[in-house]
C-alpha cells in the first residue's frame, strides 16, 4: 500500500484501496490458471490507469463537496473592518502579520457587498441566514420605537429573525454550535451561547448576560482568564474578553460552528474616524485576537479540519456634519412633543441608521401626511447643503432588500450623518468622526472577507456578498439552507491540506 501512495497526489488513498481490493479479488477468482491470471492482470492494469486519468486532468475542487475535510468552521466578525486593511496595509502603516498571511495563503475579497442599510444587526443577520433584511426582518440596530417606550432597546432577540440561521441548520444536523456576542442571539438554540445585550450599562448587565447565557460558561472563563471581568461590562466590552470566551469554547467544546463578534474597531472608527491612530491600534489588537483563535484551534487538535472566516459587517466613511431630518417633520406638525420635548404622538417618524434613515407613516393610508413628507424631503435630494444624497421610494427600498414597511429611505451625502431627534438645528457639527449605513453598493461600505485554513487554496474571491457566507458554510458542513438568497462562494480547496497545518 505504501508503494502505491508514493505515486503522489494523482493516486489518492481511495484509489489505492480500490486497486488493492480489485487485485486481491481477481487473483482469488482466477485461481492458478496462467491464462486467466494474465488476462486478469491486464484488466486490473487498465482499471489502475483509469484511476489516474481523472486526477491528472481535473481542476482543484471548489467550495465543495468537502465532507470529511472540513468539519469545523469559525467565523470571526470584526465590526467595521475595511478591506483596505488587508488589501493595502502598508498604505496605513499597519502591522498585521496574521492578516497578511491569511491574504497571502488564503482566499480574500476586494470587498464584500453589505446590506441595506449597512449597519451591524441587519448585516450580521444576513451573514447568519444568507438572506437580505427584506427576508430576515432585522432592518436596523435599534428597535423602531417612535414613542421611546423601549428605552433604547436594540434588536437583540433571535425570535425576531424570520429566516433559518446557520446555528439552526447545524443543530438540525446534530452539530455543535457556539455563539459569542453575535448580534440577535438572545434565545438562540445553540450548544453554547453568550449573547450580546445590555440595558443599563452597569455591572448588573453582566448578571443579565449570565442569566441568558449557557450556564457555567462565564464562570469558567472568569476562572481561566483573570483579566476577563475587567474588560466585560456591556456595552463597554473589550475584544480580548470576548475572545477569551471563544478560546475557551474552542478548546473545550470543539464546536463544528463558532461565530464570534468583536467590535472595538467599530467603536474607535466612530470616535476618531477611519484609520485614526486609535482605530489603527484597535485593528492591530483585533488581529491579535484572530491569532489567538487560530492558536486555540490548533491546541484543540481541530485546525487540520477547520476553516476560519474573518468578516466584517460594513465599511466606514469619515463625517463632520449632521442633519436632523426630524426637525423638519416637527416644524410641519407631523410629530407632537410634550413639555420635555419627547414624542407624545406622531404621524411620521424618522429612524436613523447613521448614513441612512427610514421614514415611517403611522397610518400607511394617510395620503395627506404622505404628500407633506414628499413636499418636505424630495427637494433636499442631491443638494449639497441639505446633507441628503438620495431618497428611495418603496419600490426602490424593496429592490435593495430593505424594509418594505418604510415609506421612504434617506441616504446622507458624503461627509454627513443623519441624526436622531426632533428639536434643535437641522444642520450641526457631528459628534462622531466616522459612520456607515450608506448604500451597500458604495465602495466605502464594502465589508471584509478572508477565508483561511489548511483546506483553502490561495486566490481572490470575486463578486462576494455577505449573503453568500451562510450558503458557503452550509455547503462545507452539509447543512440545509434552502431559503438562502446568496450562493456558495467560488473558493478553491487545496488538493493536499498538509502544507498549511502547522502555519
Amino acid at each position: 500500500m505504501a508503494s502505491l501512495q508514493k505515486l503522489g497526489p494523482a493516486f489518492s488513498m481511495s484509489s489505492a484501496r480500490i486497486f488493492k481490493t480489485l487485485l486481491i479479488s481477481f487473483v482469488r477468482w482466477t485461481g492458478q490458471d496462467p491464462v486467466n491470471r494474465i488476462g486478469s492482470i491486464l484488466f486490473v492494469a487498465l482499471l489502475f490507469y483509469s484511476t489516474l486519468l481523472p486526477a491528472q486532468t481535473a481542476s482543484p475542487p471548489m467550495a465543495g463537496p468537502s465532507r470529511g475535510r472540513i468539519r469545523h468552521v469559525i467565523i470571526v466578525s470584526v465590526d467595521g473592518l475595511m478591506p483596505a486593511v488587508y488589501v493595502s496595509p502598508d498604505a496605513y502603516g499597519l502591522q498585521l502579520p496574521t492578516l497578511r498571511e491569511m491574504a497571502r495563503n488564503g482566499a480574500w475579497s476586494q470587498g464584500a457587498r453589505s446590506v441595506f442599510p449597512s449597519v451591524t444587526y441587519p448585516s450580521h443577520t444576513s451573514i447568519a441566514t444568507g438572506t437580505n433584511p427584506l427576508t430576515h426582518g432585522i432592518f436596523s440596530n435599534i428597535a423602531f420605537d417612535p414613542l421611546g417606550k423601549n428605552n433604547g432597546g436594540w434588536r437583540w432577540y433571535t425570535e425576531d429573525i424570520q429566516a433559518p440561521t446557520l446555528w439552526d441548520a447545524a443543530r438540525a444536523r446534530g452539530l455543535t454550535t457556539a455563539l459569542v456576542s453575535w448580534p440577535v442571539t438572545v434565545g438562540a438554540r445553540a450548544t453554547a451561547v453568550v449573547p450580546e445585550i445590555w440595558r443599563a450599562g452597569t455591572e448588573d448587565d453582566v448578571k443579565l448576560i449570565r442569566a441568558l447565557a449557557t450556564p457555567g460558561i462565564l464562570e469558567a472563563v472568569e476562572k481561566r482568564f483573570p483579566r476577563f471581568r475587567a474588560g466585560y461590562t456591556p456595552p463597554r466590552v473589550k475584544d480580548e474578553s470576548l475572545t477569551d470566551i471563544a478560546v475557551h469554547l474552542i478548546e473545550t467544546l470543539r464546536p463544528n460552528l463558532l461565530m464570534l463578534h468583536i467590535f472595538q474597531v467599530d467603536n474607535e472608527q466612530h470616535a476618531g474616524g477611519p484609520f485614526s491612530a486609535r482605530a489603527i491600534a484597535a485593528i492591530e489588537n483585533a488581529e491579535r485576537q484572530i491569532d489567538r483563535v487560530i492558536t486555540a484551534a490548533k491546541n484543540a487538535g481541530i485546525w487540520r479540519e477547520t476553516v476560519l472566516l474573518v468578516v466584517s459587517d460594513h465599511g466606514f466613511a469619515p463625517i463632520s456634519r449632521r442633519v436632523r431630518v426630524g426637525v423638519l417633520l416637527a416644524q410641519k406638525g407631523l410629530v407632537t412633543l410634550n413639555p420635555r420635548n419627547r414624542v407624545s404622538d406622531w404621524k411620521a417618524s424618522v429612524a436613523s441608521n447613521g448614513g441612512h434613515a427610514y421614514v415611517y407613516l403611522k397610518d400607511p393610508n394617510d395620503t395627506a401626511t404622505s404628500k407633506t413628507l414628499l413636499d418636505i424631503l424630495l427637494p433636499l435630494a442631491g443638494k449639497p447643503a441639505s446633507g441628503i444624497r438620495r431618497i428611495y421610494r418603496q419600490d426602490e427600498i424593496r429592490a435593495k432588500g430593505g424594509n418594505p414597511s418604510a415609506f421612504l429611505a434617506l441616504e446622507a451625502a458624503e461627509g454627513f450623518t443623519i441624526g436622531e431627534g426632533y428639536t434643535g438645528e437641522y444642520l450641526s457639527a457631528s459628534p462622531f468622526a466616522g459612520t456607515h449605513g450608506y448604500d451597500p453598493d458604495r465602495p466605502e461600505m464594502w465589508a471584509s472577507l478572508l477565508v483561511y485554513g489548511p483546506s483553502i487554496a490561495p486566490g481572490k474571491i470575486e463578486s462576494a456578498k455577505l449573503i453568500d457566507v451562510a450558503p458557503t458554510v452550509a455547503h462545507w458542513l452539509d447543512l440545509k439552507m434552502e431559503k438562502a438568497e446568496g450562493t456558495p462562494l467560488q473558493i478553491q480547496l487545496r488538493a493536499s491540506p498538509e502544507s498549511l497545518i502547522n502555519r
